[in-house]
């Protein structure tokens, strides 16, 4: 027992905190003094990082739904507080309304152009239409003319045959007053001189040449009309191609250009209509204007399938619907 007793660390009847002056209940204190501290500063980090504001079970910040960069704001955030954000929406979507409608404009002014060539084209056709149909009754004409001095040439050459067949001074003496045959020095044809024959002859083949020469000029005539004629239809032809051409940029630029436009100022225009109803109440939330926009761009996109990305993205934008940034 002496033995054990010269190794005990402590003598019987000894309290070892005595000696070192150490009091063991001392710790207690300190010890919940930092851990109270721990537990405030943690939630003082959780209400900076908070903002200090209280949200709805299930809500938290929005950063980086749309655009890393941009806040969006929540579902239960009212569209009209401190400031009026209908206002500040109404007056975006007015500008890109405007941006659109200066879009179509701009086509419009290009369709103008089109369609003032269409119309000189139609003016250009009917100008020759017009000629073209002068020409054909000029040509019915020129063909009457024609066959009637041809037809007085050929007589001509007939009684000349006639007369030479018959060889009698009666004979000469008909064809010389029936076409008034003279000398050259312009006194009348003897039908007994003794070279009646030559001299008729002569005069009555000069006289049918003067008939074939008056009908030629009436042929030549005809053949120039109808080359004309000829040329109008052929530049008709082209004003039409080129008025079909036209007329087909034109459909194009409507249904593949300006209809998805006006398409997409029927979407904004819908959405100044809700901002609108929205404004008559004070209490109208980010998430009734989310609610409603996701549904109605939905339905709407499947009735217009042209509406531009651009517009649907800008109409995303406004509603505040939530969206990555490449997919913009």
């Amino acid at each position: 027992m002496s033995d054990m007793q010269d190794f005990s660390a402590n003598p019987a009847g000894e309290n070892p905190n005595q000696e070192s002056g150490f009091e063991p209940m001392a710790v207690l204190p300190a010890s919940s003094e930092v851990k109270t501290e721990i537990k405030t500063q943690n939630l003082k980090e959780i209400e900076d990082s908070l903002d200090g504001q209280s949200y709805f079970l299930g809500e938290v910040p929005q950063n980086h739904q749309l655009d890393p960069q941009a806040f969006l704001p929540l579902n239960s955030d009212r569209l009209i507080g401190s400031s009026n954000m209908i206002e500040k929406l109404l007056s975006e979507n007015s500008s890109l309304i405007q941006e659109e409608v200066n879009e179509i404009q701009k086509l419009q002014r290009k369709i103008n152009v089109w369609e003032d060539r269409i119309e000189k084209n139609k003016a250009l056709i009917q100008k020759n239409m017009n000629l073209i149909k002068q020409n054909n009754t000029d040509i019915i004409y020129d063909k009457k003319n024609r066959d009637y001095w041809w037809g007085r040439s050929e007589q001509v050459d007939l009684d000349l045959q006639n007369a030479i067949s018959a060889n009698r001074q009666t004979d000469w003496a008909w064809i010389i007053k029936k076409y008034c045959l003279k000398n050259p020095d312009g006194t009348e044809l003897d039908s007994k001189n003794l070279c009646v024959e030559e001299l008729v002859n002569g005069e009555a083949a000069n006289l049918s040449g003067e008939f074939r020469g008056a009908g030629n000029k009436y042929e030549t005539q005809r053949k120039d009309r109808e080359i004309e004629n000829n040329r109008m239809i052929r530049e008709n032809s082209t004003h039409l191609r080129t008025n079909e051409l036209l007329q087909g940029y034109i459909a194009a630029t409507y249904a593949n250009e300006i209809e998805p436009i006006q398409d997409g100022i029927l979407l904004l225009k819908e959405f100044v209509v809700k901002l609108k109803s929205l404004e008559q109440d004070n209490n109208a939330t980010y998430g009734q204007m989310r609610d409603w926009a996701e549904s109605f761009l939905n339905d709407f996109i499947k009735s217009n399938p042209r509406v531009a990305q651009s517009v649907v993205t800008d109409f995303r934008k406004l509603a505040s619907i939530s969206l990555p940034p490449h997919h913009c």
